[in-house]
């Protein structure tokens, strides 16, 4: 009897899960409208001549932030949920990493157009990013639900993988990433501030030495990021590990991302100078253009998850010296929120290069 009710439970629970592991490919499906919303919206602010049609726009606007910002968020809570499996099945693995793919929707689909652009397919990325998501559905609806994961493919990654990945780290944070956010917070203050420092600073990192340095740091943090990602996305892990895991695989999307615009499409392409207001969509700004519109999440996530990420890094590491469980999470959480203050004032900033330079 105990055995039949078991089984009749499964069945019930069965298109739940089924309905849980697709979530984060719909609505990475829709991403692309929920960012054109977000463009509509600032159109209907900019043309509002009255205070009413003003409040309708602001509304709008606030919820296209919920809907573009909701996706990460949706695919980063059913990645939590399925991390908490203790034997997952093909399909709930396979419902994880597609998971972790559309948390990175913002840099992904920033990559994918400027790849489109290069081409000359002006809507190319959109009906790639349909196809892609569309593939996504089907290879979970093809996955078997009782097949759980092999032993070697749920191993845990190799002790050197997971030192060098987080010693490469703390070399692009010491050689370039600080100093580059700290550059790109002063365009708030004032853009020639922010322009004298970045080509001070351009002597460092864009000399012969240290820049071939830094763009093999980054190959080798996608390669070593992406093998990690693979490993820990097949074992049960808990909520600091699987947001650890999810900011990867979206730090993993903007680095091809941001390689790709300045070297090929900044510097091969287009021939002009990668600078703050290039970045902000110069002459038209970001919120103002229907391209340019996918930078806000693509900018602001990337920064504020760029720490985020590091202080996982840092947790683990107090954790694995002896130290509390409270003072690791406590460490962990305050460099989140530091780099929550930093996208913040660096999104400010990047939303006022189209308007008067100060």
């Amino acid at each position: 009897m105990s055995t039949i009710l078991h089984h009749e439970m499964q069945e019930v629970r069965l298109p739940a899960t089924r309905l849980l592991c697709s979530i984060p490919a719909i609505a990475a499906f829709a991403y692309p409208y929920f960012v054109m919303a977000l463009y509509n919206s600032g159109q209907l602010l900019s043309r509002a001549s009255t205070a009413s049609s003003a409040l309708v726009a602001s509304i709008a606007m606030l919820v296209a932030v919920v809907l573009t910002y909701g996706v990460p968020a949706i695919s980063l809570a059913v990645a939590v949920a399925l991390g908490r499996v203790d034997v997952p099945s093909t399909r709930q693995v396979r419902a994880r990493r597609i998971a972790h793919l559309a948390f990175a929707s913002s840099s992904l689909f920033v990559l994918i157009g400027v790849v489109f652009y290069l081409l000359g397919s002006a809507n190319g990325d959109y009906l790639f990013w349909a196809v892609l998501w569309a593939a996504a559905l089907a290879l979970l609806a093809s996955s078997a639900d009782g097949k759980t994961a092999t032993a070697d493919a749920a191993s845990g990654p190799p002790a050197w993988l997971r030192v060098s990945h987080g010693a490469s780290a703390l070399a692009i944070v010491l050689i370039f990433l600080a100093w580059h956010l700290l550059n790109h917070m002063t365009a708030l203050w004032s853009f020639h501030t922010n322009e004298v420092m970045m080509k001070a600073l351009r002597k460092w990192y864009r000399s012969d030495i240290v820049q071939p340095i830094l763009v093999a740091l980054f190959i080798y943090q996608v390669v070593s990021g992406v093998a990690l990602l693979w490993r820990y996305t097949a074992l049960k892990t808990d909520f600091p590990r699987t947001l650890q895991t999810a900011t990867g695989a979206l730090l993993t999307a903007f680095i091809v991302s941001h390689l790709n615009a300045v070297f090929v499409l900044g510097r091969g392409f287009s021939h002009v100078d990668t600078t703050f207001s290039w970045a902000g969509g110069a002459p038209t700004g970001l919120l103002a253009d229907p391209w340019n519109v996918r930078l806000i999440p693509h900018y602001s996530l990337a920064v504020w998850l760029v720490i985020t990420h590091a202080g996982l890094g840092l947790r683990m590491i107090l954790l694995n010296h002896g130290r509390s469980r409270a003072v690791a999470d406590r460490a962990a959480w305050a460099l989140s929120v530091l780099g929550l203050l930093v996208s913040l004032i660096i999104l400010a900033a990047l939303l006022e290069v189209h308007g008067p330079q100060h």
